[in-house]
């Protein structure tokens, strides 16, 4: 339909109160974006992924639009579809210079990683790069803005096939379900809900008066300079066997693992390490299971104390468990959510002072993310292996991330170089500790 100008009107929208949380948490020197690394038996040729990017990025239509304050009616930031989308703004392929290997690929991806967006076009870039050392590689970069990371996931995995051949092929994208609204019978329990009310407010009021985390090399200032690192996968059978033999989850094994390698990392450092613990800011999804969105944010924010400064590997990962299963149980996830939202309502400015004065009782970012069982195939080359980076939240320099695909698990790691140099020791470091605790459940 036209306008009165005899236009097509343009599409918009406004973003949602948590999605406008994570576009103004920007910082000169932290930028909201995740970054992804997909590694491939073979580099991807530049025309085919092009061919495969034009086929499918309509399936997305938020990969077309800017993020744009509004002006009259239309106040505050919109989603507005850019007039001259111009995909090959978004593609660069990259050849790594030298051997080509994974230490070039790492310095490529720090490089980016320290880089903003251009907030005058879609939020989002993708990176082929090849190199003798490594086959080929895929880096994509989506600003928080445009999703989560479960919904970042589905983007990413609509652009991979089951099959070598399968780009080739028209793209069915799944339906969302309709979920059907429930019926309750008779009128709410007054006396429940106080009592949840009663509960959130105490759990929002534990949460405002938590110290500080302690001051160790994780925090202080930050710069434009970042690192990340990754881990060699680990077979995901081999946690699940450690996770049966302990009665603990997959999570709480390789939590446990991190938690060693954070305390290794400070030791090195001259840190007194002995009953030492310090929080993770761990994001919580509160998707529904069968949701298959592709944009927005939905997820938490909770506080997850690591006991880096228990050396034994059992006990370290009972502790863990303990405090995972307290959060499984506890209000603190609603309770984020509603601060996630709340924060949206605030003045960028003032957003920032208050997302800054929550991330300083943390001394990290850690989140875990599930990925597809079965290998997939980007434009007819196999992804051998997945990791990503989460930005840090509220000056925090320090994150870890978790990913299993195909069988396998990998754990990624970002620092600022101004605190942590090589965050190869935490991703590395993680595996290493991982194989400890293997060992001693065995011998156990």
């Amino acid at each position: 339909m036209a306008t009165a100008t005899g236009h097509r009107p343009i599409r918009s929208e406004p973003l949602s109160r948590a999605d406008l949380t994570w576009l103004h948490a920007d910082t000169p020197r932290s930028h909201f974006i995740v970054t992804s690394l997909a590694l491939l038996d073979a580099s991807l040729q530049p025309d085919r992924f092009r061919r495969l990017l034009d086929n499918r990025v309509w399936m997305h239509p938020r990969l077309m639009d800017l993020a744009v304050r509004g002006d009259g009616v239309l106040a505050g930031e919109r989603w507005v579809r850019a007039r001259h989308f111009d995909l090959d703004a978004h593609i660069q392929h990259v050849a790594l210079p030298g051997l080509g290997g994974p230490a070039e690929l790492a310095r490529y991806v720090s490089d980016l990683a320290g880089r903003p967006l251009d907030m005058g076009r879609p939020l989002w870039e993708a990176h082929t790069v090849e190199g003798r050392g490594i086959g080929g590689a895929l880096v994509t970069r989506f600003h928080h803005s445009l999703g989560d990371g479960p919904a970042m996931v589905r983007m990413l995995l609509s652009l991979t096939d089951a099959t070598r051949g399968g780009w080739k092929q028209p793209y069915a994208q799944p339906r969302a379900r309709r979920r059907r609204a429930r019926s309750v019978a008779g009128r709410p329990n007054p006396i429940r809900l106080a009592r949840q009310a009663a509960g959130a407010a105490g759990t929002l009021a534990r949460l405002t008066l938590l110290d500080r985390d302690p001051e160790t090399p994780l925090r202080g200032e930050l710069t434009y300079l970042k690192r990340v690192a990754w881990s060699d996968p680990i077979p995901l059978d081999d946690v699940k066997r450690v996770a049966r033999a302990t009665g603990t989850t997959v999570n709480d094994v390789i939590v446990s693992a991190i938690a060693a390698a954070l305390g290794d990392v400070l030791e090195a450092r001259g840190e007194p390490r002995h009953g030492l613990r310090i929080r993770a800011m761990v994001p919580v999804s509160l998707r529904p299971a069968n949701d298959v969105e592709t944009t927005g944010n939905r997820f938490s924010l909770v506080f997850l104390e690591l006991p880096v400064g228990e050396l034994e590997p059992r006990e370290r990962l009972m502790r863990v468990k303990i405090e995972m299963d307290r959060l499984k149980s506890s209000l603190e996830p609603a309770v984020g959510w509603l601060l996630v939202q709340g924060l949206g309502f605030l003045p960028a400015r003032l957003e920032r002072l208050t997302s800054r004065f929550y991330a300083d009782k943390a001394s990290l970012v850690l989140t875990n993310v599930i990925g597809p069982r079965e290998p997939r195939y980007i434009a007819g080359s196999r992804i051998r292996q997945m990791t990503f980076w989460e930005p840090e939240s509220g000056g925090l320099g320090v994150g870890v991330s978790i990913y299993s695909y195909a069988g396998k698990v990998t754990i990624g790691a970002i620092s600022d170089r101004n605190l942590i140099a090589d965050p190869s020791e935490i991703a590395e470091g993680a595996a290493a500790a991982f194989t400890a605790l293997a060992r001693a459940v065995a011998r156990g």
